[in-house]
């Protein structure tokens, strides 16, 4: 997951422009421009299972946890890899870790083996190996078992955190990084918001053990005090605190959307929460429905903006409502279509830049923005060029990523094709980790002949894909 923090212009830099569209008016032209899709398809059958417990010690800083999770891979392994991404530098030079203190692999205790996968020196790393006693088959279910801490920092501008009684817990669960046909992810964590992760859908039921004075948003929909159950979601993350709520419904009442704002933050929740939905309802009428009955946001001190979860946004207090948009555009891109963030950072937050700015009309602002030196014709570059451009991994990937869906645009007849395109790329990759290709297939299917390889050349992925 990632952020739409760094060298973003403020927002009294942004104006509005001639491309918003009244909600009414959207859904009539796009329906009327795409014509009618299919449904999404049905989430990987033999997506992993997680049950989770946490238990949250905010006086001593702390998150016990215990996880039990079920796998069945697609082609033959013979080991699980999990990623613990409180190990990530930023977290890890806070002062945060994630410890694993025991781990069983279909019953047989395992020792398990830590990789740095770009940890900083003296920390755990963010990769754990567990070997199987004998080769895994394709097909065949797997269990594991792992006991976990997690050391919270005092302040960290990321994921994981604690301020007071205001608490981030993102990617808080050692995660398994298997993609479908390709095996385990292993790419470093990096120096941006965690730009690292790639992660299949799966099934989440999580009880989340809080002091009684606090209140926990996370991933899923609430079944009793602390229990969150998640399905088809590629991540976790939860807000904890003591926290001011305000709820509103979305799509026709389809979608709960919930905003909590915790001590030290004087955001109004009722605005954040109308605000969502709003950008909820924009994006679900532009892109396709949004799958899941519930989506909440959790504001917290110390954060320079938001950190997309499935169902859930980690959003920074006082921060303008570009951010709050940004991450309801990553429900789509990135959460009901995932990508590998380290391999193809801009697949995800190019378009959900375009995403955000289409929404709020200002496409004018993300066109006038200069592209840096380091960044121009680099938009496919991987995260392994970004780390060592971070300066200009903002404009270069978020705004370079925009302009390029913009043009397309301009090109193809006009930007009622784009939305239509990325519609279309929407209902054929939800619920799977896309590539650069499927959205140059989408762009083909729904521009014909027009969508010619010149102009289809800056979204090819030059560079690490």
């Amino acid at each position: 997951a990632c952020a739409s923090g760094g060298d973003e212009p403020s927002a009294a830099s942004w104006a509005r422009d001639s491309d918003a569209v009244a909600t009414t008016a959207t859904q009539r032209s796009v329906e009327t421009a795409c014509g009618p899709l299919p449904e999404y398809p049905a989430p990987w059958e033999q997506r992993p299972v997680y049950e989770v417990k946490l238990t949250v010690d905010a006086a001593a800083r702390r998150v016990e946890g215990e996880l039990d999770v079920r796998f069945t891979p697609d082609a033959p392994t013979d080991r699980l890899v999990f990623r613990l991404w409180a190990n990530a530098p930023r977290l890890g030079r806070a002062g945060g870790r994630m410890d694993v203190t025991s781990a069983r692999l279909d019953g047989v205790t395992r020792a398990g083996t830590y990789e740095p996968g770009g940890a900083v020196a003296g920390k755990p790393g963010t990769i754990l190996t567990l070997m199987a006693a004998k080769p895994l088959p394709a097909g065949t279910p797997v269990d594991a078992q792992l006991t976990f801490s997690i050391t919270m920092p005092r302040v960290a501008n990321d994921r994981i955190t604690q301020l007071g009684s205001s608490i981030r817990l993102g990617s808080a669960i050692p995660m398994l990084s298997w993609v479908r046909g390709e095996g385990w992810q292993t790419s470093p964590a990096v120096d941006a918001f965690a730009e690292s992760v790639a992660s299949e859908v799966a099934d989440y039921d999580v009880t989340v053990e809080v002091p009684p004075d606090f209140t926990v948003l996370a991933t899923g929909e609430e079944r009793g005090p602390g229990r969150f159950i998640a399905e088809a979601a590629r991540d976790w993350g939860a807000t904890v605190g003591k926290l001011r709520l305000a709820s509103v419904l979305a799509q026709g009442g389809a979608t709960e959307v919930v905003a909590g704002v915790s001590e030290g933050a004087y955001d109004d929740p009722s605005d954040l929460a109308q605000s969502a939905a709003a950008a909820l309802d924009a994006m679900a009428e532009r892109f396709g429905p949004y799958p899941y009955r519930r989506l909440t946001v959790g504001v917290t001190p110390e954060l320079s903006g938001g950190i997309e979860f499935p169902q859930h946004i980690l959003l920074g207090a006082g921060v303008s409502g570009d951010h709050l948009v940004h991450e309801v555009a990553h429900q789509w891109f990135y959460g009901i279509v995932g990508n590998d963030q380290y391999k193809d950072p801009w697949l995800d937050e190019g378009l959900a830049k375009y995403a955000d700015a289409r929404i709020d009309g200002r496409l004018g602002d993300v066109r006038a923005v200069v592209i840096p030196r380091q960044g121009r014709g680099h938009l496919g570059e991987s995260m392994a060029y970004w780390q060592a451009h971070l300066g200009a991994y903002f404009r270069s990937v978020y705004i370079q990523g925009a302009q390029v869906m913009a043009n397309l645009g301009d090109q193809l007849g006009g930007g009622a094709i784009v939305d239509c395109a990325l519609r279309r790329y929407v209902h054929a990759n939800a619920y799977r980790l896309a590539r650069p290709a499927d959205l140059l297939a989408a762009l083909r299917a729904q521009a014909g002949p027009k969508a010619t390889d010149d102009l289809l050349a800056p979204l090819g992925a030059t560079g690490g894909s």
